[in-house]
């Protein structure tokens, strides 16, 4: 039917069910101008390099136009709604798409003004980046075809993707085009992370690492707090399972103890026990050779003496005053100056350079070249038990002595009883500040040293597990459980300290060292998302201050059309985004792989 307004206005058409006083009222609503403005600010991303605010002009639209919005544009949106889901259903029988049957039999506006209100309204919810299903009907979709020239109308409308288009992409946004060299990668990171000691279920954004996605798993939590909860409960669980893993890690390297200072003990005690050992056993060969006298056979200290000569007078009485000390010892035992001394003399001053070792001191280096030259002045001298007397030394100065690392273990300082490595200090110095030579000496002499040395061995191994737990939770970041968030720049940067020249190798073996970088990895999947993840500018809000906008026009005052947005929202938004959430929590790689695959053979 055809109605008149008061000031003379025709409107066409005005649908059976519309009765005059309706109309008059939405008449008056739709002439009392909103004076706020338009609230959607520029937070809206653009594509790559386009124009920031292009000009746009206006088409004229008539009295008639807009007198039929305010009828059209509730029916289109009622009609949608109420298609969206029996369309869906109806696909399954017909096989057509059921965006596409929706779109068929959905209410079409004729005038003008209709279309562009409604293009705006769906425009806000396609600067969402959401799922285009809400009780709305077609209105994302709506807005692309609006976006074409009026004539080519039907052709766009052809060109909207169909709702088994749409699931992909929402599911799969980093494999465009069915993403098969992006499936092995995402399938590769789930299991990794699953295959740990104490698994880690990665989110759908973790796994894929493409940005969109990540974004909405942590801005969710801020825009909604109530909704997000679950995301936000989640990741507090990947964090907790990370640092469970190390927990389980110390555990399969049978550490026994707790603490810098009872580890370095263990380590001390167990390289002290055996050094005794063998001290004892060299001292009893030593008594022996010399109760049979094949300690009495004179040697020539000349080699002794023409090394002590050689250094400067200032060297041998302040820099390293063992060097006048042994030629003291020399002029001693040969009064005479006959250049030969006997085997006991010697091996007494062999004592007494021992005596005045100290690491890292020039007498350490000094007292180490006398007692090479004189190992090998008494090379085949004496008798058959001196010389296994000879080869017993030999070989603990090989395993305790020569070795820098695990003589500073066993040394004190000069006079005193003090450790020249602390108990809290053996662990530090030996594994982290020590090369891959001293790792590896420090492990064979403990390999060599019994039960207690195999389990000084695991207790370091532990030790620098809690090392590492302790560098990566360095941080006063906590997540919802007060944990500690693991921090995977500083997670990387020690496994590096440990990994660059093979020390973590060597310590838990190819296999458990690929363990802690995988565990590393998966740190980096969870706790360092892509940049741009965080922090963005909220596409979100734009849907939120979008749907606010039309309920605070002339359009949102007309009852039908104001709560269908508050419900689309609050409602229908609400379960999407759950579905969303929960789609992202139990996320599983190899599942969407054989979706995918299912959707290349439909195509």
């Amino acid at each position: 039917m055809d109605v008149r307004m008061p000031d003379g206005t025709l409107v066409k058409n005005v649908p059976d069910n519309i009765t005059q006083a309706d109309l008059l009222a939405r008449y008056d609503a739709f002439k009392t101008p909103d004076t706020r403005g338009n609230i959607i600010s520029g937070d809206v991303p653009t594509v790559a390099g386009q124009v920031a605010n292009p000009p746009v002009i206006e088409p004229k639209r008539s009295m008639q136009e807009k007198m039929m919005a305010l009828y059209e544009v509730p029916a289109t949106m009622l009609s949608g709604a109420a298609l969206t889901i029996p369309s869906a259903v109806s696909a399954l029988a017909t096989g057509e798409a059921p965006m596409a049957m929706a779109q068929r039999n959905m209410y079409q506006p004729r005038s003008g003004a209709s279309q562009d209100v409604l293009q705006n309204i769906g425009g806000a919810f396609e600067a969402s980046k959401l799922p285009p299903v809400l009780p709305t009907g077609m209105l994302p979709s709506y807005a692309r075809m609006m976006g074409a020239t009026q004539p080519q109308i039907q052709t766009a409308r052809q060109a909207v993707p169909t709702m088994p288009d749409l699931l992909r992409r929402q599911a799969q946004p980093t494999m465009a085009g069915v993403g098969a060299a992006q499936t092995p990668e995402t399938v590769g990171r789930t299991q990794m992370a699953q295959q740990l000691r104490v698994p880690v279920q990665l989110s759908k954004g973790q796994a894929e690492r493409e940005l969109g996605q990540q974004q909405f798993e942590i801005e969710t939590p801020k825009i909604s707090p109530e909704l997000g909860k679950p995301l936000v409960e989640a990741q507090a669980k990947r964090n907790d399972a990370i640092l469970q893993n190390f927990d389980a890690f110390v555990d399969a390297t049978g550490k026994e103890t707790f603490g810098l200072e009872p580890t370095g003990r263990v380590v001390v005690e167990a390289l002290n026990k055996e050094a005794q050992k063998v001290k004892a056993k060299i001292g009893q060969t030593y008594k022996q050779a010399k109760e049979a006298g094949e300690t009495e056979q004179p040697v020539s200290y000349a080699p002794l003496r023409t090394f002590i000569e050689e250094q400067t007078p200032t060297v041998r009485a302040k820099i390293a005053p063992v060097l006048d000390v042994v030629n003291e010892q020399l002029t001693k035992n040969d009064p005479k100056s006959t250049g030969q001394i006997s085997i006991n003399a010697i091996e007494d001053i062999y004592t007494l350079i021992n005596k005045m070792y100290e690491p890292n001191t020039p007498n350490a280096s000094y007292g180490r070249d006398l007692r090479n030259i004189i190992n090998t002045l008494t090379e085949g001298q004496g008798g058959k038990l001196y010389q296994e007397a000879r080869k017993l030394r030999q070989e603990y100065a090989q395993r305790f002595e020569n070795i820098g690392a695990v003589d500073r273990l066993l040394s004190t300082k000069r006079n005193s009883s003090d450790r020249v490595v602390a108990f809290n200090d053996v662990f530090q110095k030996s594994i982290i500040n020590g090369t891959l030579d001293d790792v590896k000496n420090l492990g064979y002499a403990l390999k060599k040293s019994g039960d207690e040395g195999l389990q000084a061995l695991r207790e370091l191994r532990g030790q620098t597990i809690e090392y590492l737990k302790d560098r990566v939770t360095q941080s006063i970041d906590t997540d919802m459980f007060g944990n500690p968030v693991v921090s995977p720049a500083k997670f990387k940067s020690a496994v590096r300290e440990l990994d660059q020249d093979g020390k973590l190798d060597y310590l838990f073996g190819k296999k458990g060292a690929q363990e802690i970088r995988d565990l590393m990895e998966t740190t980096i999947l969870v706790n360092a998302p892509l940049k741009g993840a965080a922090n963005y500018s909220n596409t979100a809000s734009a849907v939120i201050r979008g749907l606010d906008m039309i309920n605070r026009s002339p359009i949102g005052k007309i009852p039908v059309v104001g709560s269908l947005t508050k419900y689309s929202f609050e409602k229908a938004q609400e379960k999407a985004l759950k579905q969303k959430i929960k789609e992202s929590i139990n996320y599983s790689a190899s599942k969407m792989a054989d979706e995918l695959k299912k959707g290349n053979k439909n195509e």
